[in-house]
């Protein structure tokens, strides 16, 4: 099962998006038409200096962009900027920098010629109170306009791993991942703790072929996404029902005077395909972006070895139409799909051995939703969205093992779930002045949930008194459930004094289907040192309800739990030196209560899709569990050809467990003890060398500590008919350490311009030194007789050196 895994995981990596030229000092990715054109034809080129108007000193990370374009730059230690690949035409250069007026410059170019604007003064002026960043543990993503974003639209195409979001953000400190899975943990919280929203829509299932490890990739195409916010903590009364994070995107849309932009690309892994258009003279546009996987028919190609089916698909289209100057709606439809099936019993076409594992499981996700923006003034906005959405689960299981190396099991597994909902919100933004400013909504949710579930597992444990336990678990439920939700929050922030401004805020939670009443108080500052230097500090209360759709009743759970809790205490700073070095540090502290039951597996489970099954699974109480770490961050872009980012985290992620309770041989633990996706260590360095616009070059490296598992030992024991079975004979709970985990990875990018549109090619090799990293340990029988037998530990690892070579050709 681990190779197939690691062969699902290599191609799930082969990319076939397009990945945008940069110039020396470009870094907003350009727009497609305009680079062709520049490169066909002799291209253009824009350079100047940026200065404060009143020290006359140069500014350093200001943003300078072309309008209607993707084009654009961030000035160097020297306050210069250049911007290439420009055809001949008039444009207009926007400069802004947060805490500078913004200017708007109107250019001709000519031809070839490089066209010299020598100098530019920004003047200082206040900060909107609206777009201050207040709470520490805030990422900017993606976004072309603000200053010392973590990672660009770039960033995400040459780490994300074929240009998965998930994948990248795990190189923000306080995330971390694994090789196979999407998904990712935020300072020691779960990975279900995380709020994943797109263009104001709450994404419940954000990951497809969730079979594997949770979800081996984004639902999201990362080609549909214009900008990412992104918070690890301490985030706004505005956000809730999570307790760790915030992942919120906003698609693109066409600019002012852009016409379409479009892209195609199609690799062994998947195809997919991205358009977008405004028509109706720029009062209406529409996007729509579709993407097919191809897992199954690689599988068939290479003669079924790994008796799998897995498919999946996504679509995400929207219209959007300015009903007049102050108001605009849009429509969006959002659609995932993932199948899989795996049937041992076929060994070759026409020839079936029965009692073979076979499973069958299917995942739907469906959305959509209306909003409606309105300007009522330029102090006042609202946005109002209905919305509904249908997501169903079905899963199929049927194994019978009678492998003489191991220990009889057999079983069935029937999960069918329906999750509907609809509802209505609306979020307003009112500033009465420039030391004031106030957010506040509503949300209102119903819900209906339909489970059907059984399971009849039959296996043998290894018992506490050294003998053979016969197992059976016979389960049957069905349950409907429905209810209502509704929440509320007002936030307001306000200047104290002129370097000081506070956000206070209160958010109300209610479930029907929990009878709770939660009430969530929360707290940031944002205090301005020097013009360069800030400090952030908060603190609040973070409630989740379970999801309608969450209820554990495969664990045979019948009933809703209570809200879990967490209370955050977050302190930063960050500053922004003369020569473009942008450092920043965050140190916090999340406590968090009201934990429900936990259930964990002993052996490595990222390729076991049903747990309730196992033999080694292990039920937890916890009382509370706790995270805290100080998190270091440092990064070089100025726009020069050479750019790089360093961040190291010290963290601890424990739980306080009372109880531990297992039906095999295990000596158990309680007390305070590691998390099992706990590191104490990460280290992540990143390099990116742009030799000139045809090549680019970027390494990427982590460490990291292992993470926490159960050791054991291999017994055997013999039956009454005379067979023998083995065992796990597990130690002491959760006392072991994996290895420390480290890969580097490279990519290698060459572009070529031609008439008909932009070649890529690319060469990514992961982890390139070939270090082992182990995920997990199993046992392999050497020999076996009457009298004795011989074992060893087997070691189950993540990804080996993997090349990837692909090809994309945009026109």
């Amino acid at each position: 099962m681990n190779l197939l895994i690691s062969f699902l995981f290599t191609f799930c990596v082969f990319g076939n998006y397009p990945v945008e030229a940069a110039g020396d000092s470009n870094r907003i990715i350009a727009d497609r038409k305009i680079a062709t054109t520049a490169q066909t034809k002799a291209p253009g080129v824009i350079k100047g200096t940026v200065l404060d108007k009143s020290t006359r000193k140069p500014l350093v990370g200001a943003n300078v962009t072309v309008e209607n374009t993707r084009l654009g730059a961030a000035t160097n230690r020297k306050g210069a900027f250049l911007i290439s690949k420009l055809s001949a035409g008039n444009y207009t250069l926007r400069f802004n920098m947060i805490g500078y007026a913004e200017i708007l410059h109107h250019v001709e170019v000519k031809g070839n010629d490089t066209l010299d604007i020598n100098i530019v003064e920004m003047e200082e002026q206040a900060i909107q109170l609206k777009e201050l960043v207040i709470s520490a543990g805030s990422y900017s993503l993606m976004d072309v306009k603000p200053s010392n974003q973590t990672l660009t639209h770039e960033d995400i195409q040459m780490l994300g791993w074929a240009e998965d979001i998930t994948r990248a953000v795990q190189r923000v400190p306080g995330v971390s991942g694994n090789d196979l899975a999407a998904k990712f943990y935020i300072r020691g919280g779960d990975v279900d703790e995380v709020l994943v929203m797109i263009d104001g829509m709450q994404i419940y299932k954000p990951f497809h072929q969730k079979d594997f490890g949770g979800g081996l990739f984004s639902t999201i195409d990362a080609e549909t996404i214009e900008s990412v916010d992104f918070s690890t903590g301490g985030f706004t009364a505005e956000y809730g029902d999570r307790m760790s994070g915030v992942l919120n995107m906003t698609t693109k849309q066409p600019r002012p005077g852009e016409k379409s932009q479009s892209a195609v690309g199609i690799s062994l892994i998947n195809s997919r395909a991205f358009s977008m258009r405004s028509f109706n003279d720029g009062r209406s546009s529409w996007m729509i972006s579709a993407r097919r996987g191809y897992l199954d028919i690689l599988n068939r190609m290479m003669g079924n070895e790994f008796k799998l089916n897995p498919t999946y698909y996504d679509i995400l289209g929207k219209v959007e139409h300015k009903l007049s100057e102050k108001q605009a709606i849009s429509a969006h439809v959002f659609v995932a799909d993932d199948t899989y099936k795996l049937d041992e019993e076929e060994l070759e076409p026409g020839i079936t051995v029965p009692n073979i594992d076979f499973s069958d499981t299917h995942y739907g996700s469906k959305y959509g939703w209306l909003t409606l923006k309105s300007y009522f003034r330029s102090n006042l906005f609202a946005r109002s969205m209905i919305y509904g959405g249908l997501l169903n689960q079905d899963r199929f299981w049927n194994n019978f093992d009678n492998d003489p190396k191991a220990h009889f099991n057999s079983g069935t597994i029937n999960d069918t779930r329906d999750f509907r909902f609809f509802g209505f919100k609306q979020d307003w933004n009112f500033e009465p002045s420039d030391k004031f400013f106030v957010k506040f909504g509503y949300d209102m949710k119903r819900s209906h949930v339909d489970y059907d579930y059984s399971k009849n597992i039959r296996n043998e444990l290894l018992s506490p008194g050294d003998t053979i336990l016969n197992r059976s678990v016979l389960f049957n439920a069905q349950k409907k459930l429905s209810g209502s939700q509704f929440a509320f929050y007002l936030s307001t922030r306000f200047r104290v004094l002129p370097p000081l401004t506070l956000e206070t805020g209160i958010r109300y939670d209610h479930a029907s289907y929990t009878q709770e009443n939660l009430w969530s108080p929360r707290l940031n500052a944002l205090y301005a040192v020097t013009k360069k230097t800030s400090l952030r500090g908060g603190w609040g209360y973070y409630y989740q309800t379970q999801a309608p759709d969450e209820l554990r009743i495969q664990f045979e759970e019948t009933s809703m739990l209570p809200a879990q809790k967490a209370e955050h205490f977050v302190f930063g700073v960050d500053h922004q030196f003369d020569n473009g070095l942008y450092f920043r540090s965050e140190a916090y502290l999340k406590k968090i209560t009201r934990v429900p039951v936990t259930y964990a597996t002993l052996g490595a489970d990222i390729d076991e899709f049903y747990p309730e099954s196992r033999d080694d699974l292990v039920k937890l109480t916890v009382t509370k569990a706790t995270a805290k770490g100080l998190e270091f961050y440092l990064k070089y872009d100025s726009g020069e050809k050479l750019s790089w980012w360093l961040s190291y985290v010290l963290s601890k992620a424990t739980d306080d467990v009372t109880d531990v309770t297992f039906a095999g041989n295990m000596t158990a633990r309680t007390g305070v003890q590691s998390r099992p996706w706990d590191q104490r260590h990460t280290l992540n360095i990143d390099a990116y060398y742009r030799l000139n616009p045809g090549w680019q070059f970027n390494l990427a490296w982590q460490y990291r500590s292992g993470w926490s598992f159960t050791d054991f030992d291999l017994v055997r024991l013999q039956r009454p008919d005379g067979s023998y079975a083995y065992f796990h004979d597990y130690g002491t709970f959760n006392t072991s350490r994996y290895p420390s985990y480290q890969r580097l990875d490279a990519r290698i990018n060459k572009y070529f311009y031609t008439s008909k549109g932009k070649i890529t090619l690319f060469l990514h090799v992961i982890n390139v030194l070939n270090h082992t990293n182990v995920s997990g340990q199993d046992h392999e029988i050497s020999s076996a007789d009457a009298s004795d037998f011989t074992w060893y530990k087997q070691k189950e690892k993540w990804l080996g050196i993997t090349p990837f070579v692909g090809v994309v050709w945009e026109f």
